[in-house]
């Protein structure tokens, strides 16, 4: 007989040790994968279903007992399926037959992965009530009693409480553009794509740097090229990228000190090369300003930009985006005059950000990814600032917070607009103004450029509308701190 099913989600379990070196203080459902918490994925796969009549989460004895509460003014009869935050799943289609069957259920079952009950099936509401008012603990449903009912095994789902596994799942979301397609096992990561040219520069990169510089980077291998396609293969190294421990509060102020430490060493034995004044200043232009009136002048063709004009002209202190862009111009001729280096450009990563820093805390081991691409050994330089306001941009302007959801835009008092990160960054943007000025490099230059960096990927992010409006705001942020640092 189908009957209808409530579906629970217990996020009671806390991360051993080695995850939480990951995840900081968050609960399993609490851990966030492009964008989406491992709760959301999962109520998200469930709540799609049609035969699920209610579908709950907790963490806490209190909110436990307020569903349990609600549960029993439903009708007996319906299934229950209760399943562990601390498994995530790893099969669509295989978990979504698991639910189905949740609908025939005629006893108590349960299903294990790795030798763990991963959730169990209970054939009636009343059932369920029953077994975890005994076996429930502060939150905690003790499926120890479940050993004597019948196992169903699956391959849907995976144990997040093993750290190799754990690695692996949350690694697998790579972030890459549309254009690519990445293929993994837990050996190796080959990435494809239809624009081969990004493809074939990405793997000449890697050949074309100094010997001294390719200790830094994961090395490419095996590069295929098809009618419509092109791949190149790498190792996959089993550590997660800094990004992902950043917005999930991991990373601590020492451990951040032995990350700058690690970076700026790399900032400082990178390849440089001598070039004119004149060479010097029209590379910072092309990256900075030529990029910004490129960028812009694509932003106008996309139909949201209208939209965007007039929440500038409404929501901030600016009449339009076009006014934005002309008051970073005149404050980057001001900053210009405040860059006394040498003339000079290096070798370049291109996006050292955070997602593109590999980094493991016990070897204090950190590997580069996903570089710009060359193919010829002068594409390799460019300006020696812009490594620097790539990597300020997930310190200072907290981009990678933004890439995972973290943020709010809110309508305050007098009708503007406020960009709101639940994240103070204060402490680590002191220890990055201190290794900037002790490597000779300076901190409103940094910003300023990285206002830039924010101003020119607006285009590149539509598919995200909300998101690229975030970014718009915080552009205008780092424009407004820039402008109080030039009046000391």
């Amino acid at each position: 007989m189908l009957r209808k099913v409530v579906f629970l989600y217990e996020d009671s379990e806390r991360p051993n040790q080695k995850i939480k070196e990951i995840t900081g203080n968050k609960t399993f459902g609490e851990t966030i994968l492009k964008r989406k918490t491992f709760k959301m994925r999962v109520l998200e796969e469930v709540e799609g279903e049609s035969f699920v009549a209610a579908a709950y989460s907790y963490s806490s004895k209190e909110e436990q007992s307020q569903i349990l509460q609600q549960m029993k003014s439903l009708p007996k009869e319906f299934s229950v399926i209760h399943m562990r935050s601390s498994f995530g799943i790893r099969n669509r289609e295989a978990f979504k037959i698991l639910l189905e069957k949740a609908q025939f259920v005629q006893q108590t079952m349960r299903v294990e992965e790795n030798g763990k009950t991963a959730l169990f099936l209970s054939k009636s509401i009343s059932d369920y009530l029953e077994y975890v008012m005994e076996y429930s603990k502060e939150g905690i449903v003790d499926m120890a009693g479940l050993r004597n009912v019948d196992t169903i095994q699956t391959d849907c789902l995976v144990d997040l409480g093993e750290v190799n596994n754990f690695l692996q799942y949350i690694t697998s979301g790579f972030d890459a553009r549309f254009f690519n397609a990445l293929e993994s096992d837990d050996y190796t990561v080959t990435k494809s794509s239809t624009n081969k040219k990004k493809i074939k520069s990405e793997y000449e990169y890697y050949y074309l740097l100094p010997e001294t510089m390719k200790m830094w980077f994961v090395m490419p291998f095996d590069y295929k090229e098809g009618a419509k396609t092109a791949s190149y293969t790498m190792e996959r190294v089993h550590t997660t990228d800094i990004a992902i421990r950043f917005v999930h509060g991991a990373v601590g102020l020492e451990e951040f000190e032995d990350i700058l430490k690690r970076l700026f060493y790399f900032i400082k034995v990178r390849a440089v090369k001598k070039v004119t004044k004149e060479q010097y200043e029209k590379e910072a232009d092309k990256l900075y300003v030529g990029k910004v009136l490129e960028r812009m002048k694509m932003l106008k063709e996309n139909s949201y930009y209208q939209v965007f004009d007039e929440n500038i002209k409404n929501g901030t202190s600016y009449q339009s985006i076009d006014e934005i862009v002309e008051n970073y111009r005149q404050l980057y001729e001001k900053v210009k005059l405040r860059d006394q280096s040498k003339s000079f450009v290096a070798v370049g990563h291109g996006d050292l950000c955070f997602s593109n820093i590999l980094y493991h805390k016990e070897t204090s081991l950190i590997k580069l990814i996903d570089p710009k691409g060359a193919l010829t050994e002068e594409e390799l330089y460019t300006h020696p600032y812009y490594d620097l306001a790539k990597l300020s941009h997930s310190i200072c302007g907290r981009y990678d917070f933004f890439n995972n959801g973290l943020y709010e835009i809110k309508l305050v008092r007098d009708m503007k607009l406020e960009l709101e990160l639940d994240f103070d960054n204060s402490q680590y943007v002191k220890i990055f103004q201190r290794f900037l000025k002790e490597n000779g490099f300076d901190y409103v230059t940094v910003r300023l450029y990285e206002a830039s960096l924010f101003l020119s990927m607006l285009p590149l992010h539509m598919d995200n509308a909300q998101k690229t409006f975030g970014f718009l705001l915080n552009g205008i942020k780092i424009l407004e701190e820039v402008e109080e640092c030039l009046k000391d």
